[in-house]
């Protein structure tokens, strides 16, 4: 099976006539079906895909990486728009958030339809090949990115340990593909519980942000390392991993290394 992403919403943006903010929406094409993973922050992601040519009325699940509102922010113009596509996320979205002080959760929460939302709370295969990941067992403390965010349950205001964030895992006869976002929990932390799921299987290609613009070197050389003994076949670094980190992701693995920005499109 093969499979088309398209980023539809990310930070840098060059040409096409598009545009960029701090937000993240892919589009995952397979030969069925079509699966937008996250909504960026605001209806920006639907512009930038009406340019591209793309119908977002076609597609069939959403799926919400966790509920900072860079990553659904777009998501009541996106409804209001698809009458048809289910909602694949974690019940824990829906708990207030905050970056510090700031609110930085969904919007209007109460105003979406439940009834358009699957939760889960283990893997599921919500199509034939593409697998959505809600548990992800935290192995590297040192690879986790929680500083300054909470969230906020039963009214009490605690640190934020992102128990909504989920990662979309494609997977082919002998490879796997991880789709992560944000990466609070750790991009290495990721892969392991997939690679631990599909024991075996080759990881061809790792795209998403891994939440390290601003951190210190300790926790991009635990991510390097790792990266160094699980190379995948392709690396796409985007939205919260910073353009310095890039650079360096693009010294160490130059042979492997693609800038994922706003209308880049990679058939796997």
């Amino acid at each position: 099976m093969s499979y088309k992403i398209t980023t539809l919403a990310e930070n840098c943006v060059y040409g096409k006539g598009l545009q960029g903010e701090h937000g993240l929406s892919l589009l995952v094409e397979t030969e069925e079906s079509k699966i937008l993973f996250d909504t960026g922050a605001s209806d920006l992601f639907m512009r930038n895909a009406r340019l591209l040519g793309i119908d977002l009325a076609e597609v069939d699940y959403v799926v919400l990486s966790h509920g900072h509102r860079d990553h659904t922010g777009g998501l009541h113009h996106f409804l209001e728009m698809n009458k048809k596509a289910k909602v694949v996320c974690k019940r824990e979205i829906f708990l207030p958030k905050f970056k510090n002080e700031r609110e930085n959760g969904l919007r209007h929460p109460e105003r979406l339809d439940k009834s358009r939302f699957l939760f889960l709370e283990e893997s599921a295969e919500i199509i034939p090949g593409v697998f959505v990941f809600p548990q992800i067992k935290i192995v590297d403390k040192v690879d986790t990115h929680f500083d300054h965010f909470f969230t906020e349950v039963d009214g009490e205001l605690q640190p934020d340990r992102f128990e909504d964030e989920v990662v979309l895992v494609l997977k082919e006869e002998k490879s796997v593909s991880v789709l992560s976002a944000c990466s609070h929990r750790g991009i290495t932390n990721m892969i392991r519980t997939v690679q631990e799921a599909f024991q075996g299987l080759n990881l061809k290609l790792l795209l998403g942000g891994f939440h390290i613009h601003n951190a210190e070197n300790e926790k991009f050389n635990v991510i390097s390392a790792f990266l160094g003994v699980n190379l995948p076949k392709r690396l796409g670094v985007c939205h919260c991993t910073g353009v310095d980190k890039y650079a360096l992701f693009r010294q160490q693995f130059s042979d492997r290394v693609f800038y994922n920005y706003t209308g880049w499109i990679e058939t796997i």
